[in-house]
C-alpha cells in the first residue's frame, strides 16, 4: 500500500503557486518534470482534491503526496560515457525543433523504479540547456527502433496534435512464430490496460477498452517464423504485440505475450520502430531506423 504524507500551508506560504511550492520542498529529491506529471495525473492532490500547477495557495491547505522513489543521479551511473556514446550514435534526425534517436533495445525511454536513467536523461545530458527537451511520443523498453524528443515546449505541443490528429505515421518491423496467414491483413479490437503491479502493464481486449487498428503485410518467410511490415492506424499499449498474440503467433522474444510453446532464448524482442514520418515546421521528415540490433539477419538470435 502506497504510504500518503501531507504538507500545511501556513502564512509564510500563502499565495504561492502549488508548483513552486513543491519545488521549494522537493529541489534535492525530485525533478520539476516528475512534480508537474504528479499534479497532472493527480498523485498529488490540494484538499484530497486534482488541482493545477498554478494554484495559489490558502492557509490550512491540506497537500498530500504519496511517498516517492528517490533516484540516483544520471551522473552516478556506471558506464556512463559509454551511454553517452551509444545514444549519440543512435541520432538519425537533428534540427532546431527536434531529435530523432534509433532507441537500442533495452533502453528505457525515460528513468523509473529501479532505473536512475533512460533516453531522455542521457539525451539531455548530451546537450546543453537541454531543460525543455521531451519526449515527444514512447516506445517500449524491449522496441528499438525511431524515438522522437522535441527540444521545445512549442515543437512538443506541435508534434502531440499531429498524434492527436493521426498525420504521424509509424512504420514497424517483426519477427513472429509460426507462419503468419496471408489473408490476414488488418487486425481491430478494443483494448484495456490493466496493471499488474506498480511498473507492470499488461493488455487484454475488453468492451470498456479503446479501439486499436493494426495493418501487417508479410515481407519474409522463415521455417517457423515470418518476418512482418506492421502499420499501427491507432497508438494504443503494447497494440501491435498483442495483436500478434492474440492472432496466435506472438513476437519472438515477448515474454508478456507468449504461449508455452513459443518460449524462446531470444536475446531480445524482435520488434522494431523502422520509419516515422511527421511535419517539422513546414518540412516533411521521414525518419528512419536502420535495422542493426540482430534481427534474423546477421548473427541469428533464434537459437
Amino acid at each position: 500500500m502506497v504510504k500518503i504524507n501531507f504538507f500545511l500551508v501556513n502564512e509564510d506560504d500563502e499565495g504561492r503557486r502549488l508548483d513552486n511550492f513543491l519545488f521549494s520542498k522537493f529541489k534535492k529529491t525530485l525533478p520539476k518534470t516528475k512534480v508537474y506529471s504528479s499534479i497532472r495525473k493527480a498523485k498529488i492532490k490540494v484538499n484530497q482534491k486534482k488541482s493545477k500547477a498554478d494554484y495559489k495557495l490558502a492557509v490550512g491547505d491540506k497537500i498530500s503526496y504519496p511517498e516517492f522513489t528517490i533516484k540516483a543521479k544520471l551522473s552516478e551511473s556506471p558506464n556512463l560515457e559509454q551511454h553517452l556514446e551509444v545514444i549519440k550514435e543512435s541520432i538519425v534526425y537533428e534540427s532546431d525543433r527536434f531529435v530523432v534517436i534509433n532507441k537500442p533495445p533495452n533502453y528505457s525511454v525515460h528513468g523509473g523504479s529501479g532505473l536512475n536513467f533512460g533516453v531522455i536523461e542521457i539525451v539531455r545530458k548530451l546537450y546543453k540547456y537541454s531543460e525543455n527537451f521531451n519526449l515527444a511520443h514512447r516506445i517500449d523498453k524491449s522496441t528499438s527502433g525511431c524515438l522522437v524528443i522535441a527540444k521545445k515546449m512549442s515543437a512538443l505541443r506541435d508534434i502531440h496534435k499531429q498524434f492527436r490528429e493521426r498525420s504521424v505515421k509509424k512504420v514497424y518491423e517483426c519477427v513472429v512464430h509460426g507462419e503468419w496467414p496471408e489473408n490476414l491483413k488488418v487486425i481491430e479490437s478494443e483494448l484495456e490496460v490493466k496493471k499488474t503491479n506498480e511498473t507492470e502493464r499488461k493488455v487484454r481486449k475488453s468492451k470498456k477498452g479503446k479501439k486499436s487498428k493494426t495493418k501487417f503485410t508479410i515481407t519474409e518467410k522463415y521455417e517457423n517464423f515470418t518476418r512482418l511490415i506492421a502499420l499501427p492506424y491507432t497508438g494504443r499499449t503494447h497494440q501491435i504485440r498483442f495483436h500478434c498474440y492474440d492472432a496466435g503467433h506472438p513476437i519472438v522474444g515477448d515474454e508478456k505475450y507468449s504461449f508455452k510453446e513459443n518460449q524462446t532464448k531470444a536475446k531480445r524482442l524482435m520488434l522494431h520502430a523502422k520509419e516515422i514520418i511527421f511535419m517539422d515546421g513546414e518540412k516533411q521528415v521521414h525518419a528512419i531506423a536502420s535495422e542493426n540490433y540482430n534481427f534474423f539477419g546477421g548473427r541469428d538470435e533464434r537459437t
